[in-house]
C-alpha cells in the first residue's frame, strides 16, 4: 500500500460520458480521471439513480473512495475507477450521507 493521497477536484467540472460519471482530481503534481460507474451511482443512495446530479451531490464521497483506491495502487492508465463494490464496502454501505460540495463552486 502506498502513502495516503490527498486529492482535490479540478477542471473540467464533473460530467457524464455514456452511462458513467467522470471528474478530474489532482494531488498537485499529477492528474487522474475518476470514473464512477452507473452501478456505483445507483448504489449510493435511494432511489437508485445514475445522473449528473447524483455524481455532483456525492462527489466528496467518490473522492474519498478514489483516494483509497489510489493509495492501494488501483489507478489504471490515469484513471481511478469507482465500482459498486467500493460504495457498498464503505461504512454505511449504500445510502451515504449527503455532503454538499464546496470545491465545485470554484470550478
Amino acid at each position: 500500500m502506498k502513502d495516503p493521497v490527498d486529492l482535490v477536484l479540478c477542471e473540467p467540472a464533473p460530467f457524464l460520458f455514456g452511462v458513467n460519471g467522470h471528474f478530474t482530481v489532482t494531488d498537485g503534481s499529477s492528474v487522474w480521471i475518476v470514473v464512477v460507474t452507473c452501478e456505483a451511482m445507483r448504489a449510493t443512495a435511494s432511489p437508485p439513480e445514475a445522473s449528473l446530479s447524483r455524481l455532483v451531490q456525492f462527489a466528496d464521497n467518490y473522492l474519498d473512495m478514489a483516494e483509497r483506491a489510489l493509495s492501494r495502487g488501483e489507478d489504471q492508465d490515469g484513471k481511478i475507477w469507482i465500482f459498486e463494490r467500493h460504495v457498498l464496502s464503505r461504512p454505511g454501505g449504500a445510502h451515504l450521507a449527503h455532503v454538499r460540495l464546496t470545491d465545485l463552486r470554484s470550478i
